[in-house]
């Protein structure tokens, strides 16, 4: 007989525990509050705009890739990345703003809204660092 667990939570962190569970012979039953898995990987779409949930940007890809590895997958199996510049555009009541590809335009851009920003950017992105 092999054994339950239950998981809270659909997110990311609940998904890859109950594959992995899973695949070790456990019988995993997963609970998730909202009408759809993904946590903060949803979207919500209204009048047209999609709004990320969550994160924007595809960090530590390597994680991802070995996470499909353990079950002898690929991401590319499930998923196409794709370079988008800009990454994504911010909408102010009076303006929208465009945040571009790359660390050194993204420095540029917070330098052009506000002066000595980009130390403090780098100093996050650095300690962020994987």
């Amino acid at each position: 007989m092999s054994r339950k667990v239950s998981i809270i939570g659909g997110g990311f962190s609940g998904l890859s525990s109950a594959c992995y569970l899973a695949h070790s012979g456990m019988k995993v039953s997963l609970f998730e509050k909202n009408a759809g898995l993904g946590g903060r990987a949803r979207q919500c779409i209204i009048d047209g705009f999609t709004f990320d949930m969550g994160p924007s940007w595809y960090w530590m890809p390597d994680v991802f890739e070995r996470f499909f590895a353990d079950f002898g997958k690929s991401v590319s199996d499930y998923y196409d990345l794709e370079l988008l510049d800009p990454g994504f555009r911010v909408f102010f009541s009076d303006a929208q703003l465009d945040v571009p590809f790359g660390r050194e335009k993204l420095e540029q851009l917070f330098e052009k809204i506000e002066k000595g920003s980009s130390q403090s950017l780098r100093k996050f992105l650095d300690s962020a660092r994987y």
